[in-house]
C-alpha cells in the first residue's frame, strides 16, 4: 500500500537521511563512493533538510510503501531560469529507493508533486536533471517534459555534471 504524506520539521534527519540513500543508489554507478559521501555529506544533513522543510515556497512529500519510507519529493514555487510565459514551479527533487523501483511509487510521488504545483497556481513545472541519469531521463520524458535548455553544472565531489532544464505544461 503506497501513502503519501507531509514532511514536517520535526522529520528533519528522516528526510536528510532518506536524501542521501536515495542520491547514492541513484549515483552508485556514476560516482565514487567518496565523491558521493561529500556529495551528501554538504547537501543532505538535518540543518539542511530543516531549512528547507520551513521555507514557504517548499512543499516536501515523503512516500510510503507498507508504512515504510521509500521516496520523497521537493517542489520549490518559485520561477524557471529560462523565462517562460507562465508562472511555474520547480521540481526540485523527486527520488524512490532502488527497492521501491516498480511498485508505482514514483509515479504516485510526481501526481502527488503536480497537484501541490497546480494549487500554487503555476501552470509549468520545471526541474534540472543530470545528462547522465538516465533512468530519470527516461521517466521524465514519458511523463512528457521536454528540454528547454541548458541546466547548471552539478558537483559531485570531483566530477562535473552537465545538466538539462525540463518542463511540462500542468
Amino acid at each position: 500500500m503506497i501513502d503519501i504524506k507531509p514532511v514536517g520539521k520535526n522529520q528533519a534527519e528522516q528526510l536528510a537521511n532518506l536524501q542521501a540513500d536515495t542520491f547514492r543508489q541513484a549515483y552508485s554507478n556514476v560516482h565514487s563512493t567518496e565523491d558521493l559521501e561529500a556529495y551528501c555529506l554538504a547537501h543532505y544533513t538535518p540543518k539542511i533538510a530543516e531549512v528547507d522543510l520551513s521555507s514557504a515556497e517548499t512543499v516536501c512529500c515523503m512516500g510510503y510503501i507498507n508504512a515504510e519510507p521509500s521516496g520523497y519529493y521537493m517542489v520549490k514555487h518559485r520561477d524557471c531560469p529560462i523565462t517562460l510565459e507562465t508562472k511555474s514551479s520547480e521540481l526540485k527533487q523527486i527520488y524512490v529507493l532502488s527497492s521501491a523501483y516498480g511498485k508505482g511509487l514514483g509515479p504516485a510521488l510526481f501526481d502527488h508533486a503536480i497537484a501541490s504545483v497546480r494549487a500554487s497556481g503555476s501552470e509549468r513545472v520545471w526541474l534540472c536533471v543530470s545528462d547522465i541519469n538516465y533512468r530519470a531521463q527516461a521517466f521524465y520524458t514519458k511523463l512528457g517534459f521536454t528540454k528547454v535548455g541548458v541546466g547548471p553544472i552539478l558537483q559531485v565531489g570531483k566530477d562535473k555534471l552537465t545538466s538539462s532544464v525540463l518542463i511540462k505544461t500542468v
